[in-house]
């Protein structure tokens, strides 16, 4: 599995509208469906609606921090391994996500999408804490992710996936690396970096 943090402009960061692109609805719906669409995290329960109108909410009372409040996250799995990724070991693996993260007490909404060649699992974090109202800064999240993928797939027996196994992955481009990772050719970051050492 390959996770990947997708980057929002500041000015482009509105926690509806990707929750909602995410589950194909209103301006969305166009598109296709996903595969099964869920929140978590949200007080008022499992009403997917409802909890994106309680993430704002929650975004609207941190006044302090100019930081993006809202987290972007892409899990792609191989096709061979679809069969083994029952709707329970979905939601368990968005949780394990949510948990390495820091970010399992926080509101998020999901969606895992099959209308691509690979099965692959979104998630948009709410990163304001619902009630102290602090938000989560996620450092050093890449070697979080890559640790928790190889982790996974071991557990759940799917396909390996190459891990960054470095000795710094907090300075490593993590758009080369992604792109390692799903094409398995190596990028000019990783090759020049190699020429170096």
């Amino acid at each position: 599995m390959i996770s990947r943090h997708i980057n929002i402009e500041p000015e482009n960061d509105n926690y509806g509208r990707l929750a909602r692109y995410i589950a194909r609805l209103d301006e969305y719906a166009d598109g296709a469906a996903p595969y099964m669409a869920w929140c978590a995290g949200c007080v008022g329960g499992d009403d997917y609606r409802d909890g994106i109108g309680e993430a704002i909410d929650t975004q609207a009372l941190n006044t302090r921090s100019k930081a993006n409040p809202t987290y972007h996250l892409v899990v792609s799995f191989h096709p061979e391994d679809e069969a083994k990724l029952t709707p329970e070991v979905l939601k368990e693996i968005e949780r394990r996500f949510a948990d390495a993260l820091g970010l399992s007490e926080h509101q998020r909404h999901c969606a895992v999408h099959n209308d691509t060649n690979n099965l692959h699992l979104q998630i948009a974090y709410n990163l304001i804490h619902p009630t102290t109202h602090n938000r989560n800064a996620h450092s050093l999240d890449f070697a979080k992710r890559d640790e928790l993928g190889r982790e996974l797939e071991r557990e759940y027996g799917l396909t390996v996936d190459n891990g960054m196994e470095q000795k710094n992955p907090e300075k490593r481009n993590e758009k080369a690396l992604g792109l390692e990772l799903q094409q398995g050719i190596q990028s000019l970051p990783s090759y020049a970096q190699a020429v170096s050492e």
